[in-house]
């Protein structure tokens, strides 16, 4: 039986996780999304089909719609949804469950897994170490249960809330991000940059130019923050509310895992 998953990842949460799933039910090919995005259509005749994201302003990412529509699958397989967020899943697979269905399939099951958040602003939502190592462990611990339910094909109603309420809240939390506080706008590099070009071999929307001279951000920002989490000099920052806050990626996930080109 063949076993594909593809997933995005900007610090880590999510490829921790696809791997751990893929080890668990063995012979599981694992894709990255932004590899696939300069192709006009992609094309699976797996048996069984993971698309697996974190959650962004409690749906998907744009990026990930945007795989999902290109997405052309052959056949009937079993396909599962698996995010990872900070606390709450939101509606994220309920929104894939609709974008298959619009394309003549649905979601088979969809799984949750909370792990520390990537975050960073004025309030610290990462937790200290000991929350995070909690957080890690408990994923962990479900990891055997979600990997015998897709082995088993066991259909499932997704998991996480459909709810108007939740609808609002994320298209309110990403306009005050995006349009209000423009966060892309507001990147940039400070002194402590030295043009090493990992942010711009990082980003999955090739969003990043990295000159002698500067560091540019376009206009194609998703939101990852994996330029800022895996700066090697802690050199990017948004506006003034990074300044001197944590960075975070997975611990089972380096830079070499993250790479593009």
């Amino acid at each position: 039986m063949k076993t594909v998953i593809y997933y995005f990842t900007g610090t880590g949460n999510t490829l921790a996780i696809a791997r751990d799933i893929a080890t668990e039910l063995g012979e599981t090919e694992l894709i990255f999304m932004p590899k696939l995005m300069n192709q006009p259509e992609v094309v699976t005749d797996a048996d069984v089909v993971g698309i697996a994201f974190p959650v962004y302003f409690l749906n998907m990412p744009g990026l990930v719609m945007e795989f999902v529509q290109k997405l052309k699958i052959i056949g009937s397989p079993f396909l599962f949804g698996i995010v990872t967020c900070g606390e709450r899943p939101g509606h994220a697979l309920f929104s894939l469950k609709s974008l298959l269905e619009e394309k003549g399939t649905t979601l088979s099951a969809g799984f949750v897994f909370v792990m520390p958040e990537n975050h960073i602003g004025p309030v610290n939502l990462m937790g200290d170490a000991e929350h995070r190592q909690e957080k890690y462990r408990d994923a962990k611990m479900r990891i055997p249960e979600i990997a015998a339910a897709i082995r088993k094909q066991n259909i499932s109603v997704p998991e996480g809330s459909n709810s108007v309420f939740l609808h609002c809240g994320g298209f309110i939390t990403r306009t005050l991000m995006t349009s209000i506080y423009q966060t892309s706008r507001r990147l940039h590099a400070t002194d402590k940059c030295n043009r090493c070009g990992i942010c711009g071999r990082i980003c999955p929307t090739n969003n990043i130019t990295v000159t002698n001279n500067a560091v540019v951000w376009g206009k194609n920002c998703t939101q990852c923050y994996a330029c800022i989490h895996w700066c090697p000099q802690e050199a990017i920052e948004i506006g003034g509310r990074t300044a001197g806050k944590l960075r975070y990626h997975h611990p089972a996930v380096n830079l070499k895992d993250m790479i593009l080109r």
